[in-house]
């Protein structure tokens, strides 16, 4: 795929790992869809609809309302998977030139990848926790942070290596 680069063209290419977070993706979408299937007539009446922070239920709603986390799961894979095809749409935040460009759009391709990963793990969780009727647990907030975050802090790092290079 070329992208713009000012008046240069850019090639990124689909590494490995990207058709590797493709599936993993797909397969924690089709996971988790498979997964309330396979419980729905097992499911209470009233199932957990929202968590506070501590990972407890803390709103019930009825055994329908299990398919909005795998719904709004599907849709952050779309737009996020629309916003990869359209390099010409991200802040890089760095100075973009013909010799750092490659690297650049590359590291940027690489984390959203990556965050669309850590997304879809995330909702995964969310969507089999609401099945079991069980509490996210304390841990549930503070991880999906540091993950989101973590991500986002190491890729910024290395979009800066790969904009000096």
């Amino acid at each position: 795929m070329d992208y713009g680069c000012k008046n240069n063209k850019v090639k990124i290419t689909e590494t490995k790992y990207h058709k590797i977070v493709k599936w993993l993706c797909i397969g924690i979408q089709a996971g988790s869809i498979l997964y309330l299937l396979a419980v729905w007539n097992y499911l209470p009446d009233r199932v957990p609809m929202h968590y506070n922070s501590a990972g407890e239920a803390d709103s019930y709603g009825e055994r329908w309302t299990v398919w909005i986390t795998p719904f709004f799961m599907l849709l952050m894979y779309q737009f996020i998977s629309l916003v990869e095809r359209h390099p010409n749409w991200w802040n890089t935040g760095v100075d973009i030139t013909r010799k750092n460009s490659s690297r650049v759009y590359g590291t940027l391709k690489n984390m959203i990848v990556s965050l669309k990963l850590i997304v879809m793990l995330i909702f995964g969780y969310m969507s089999i926790e609401t099945g079991f009727g069980d509490n996210l647990g304390r841990w549930f907030l503070p991880f999906s942070l540091i993950l989101t975050f973590g991500a986002i802090i190491i890729f910024c790092i290395l979009l800066v290596r790969a904009s000096k290079k």
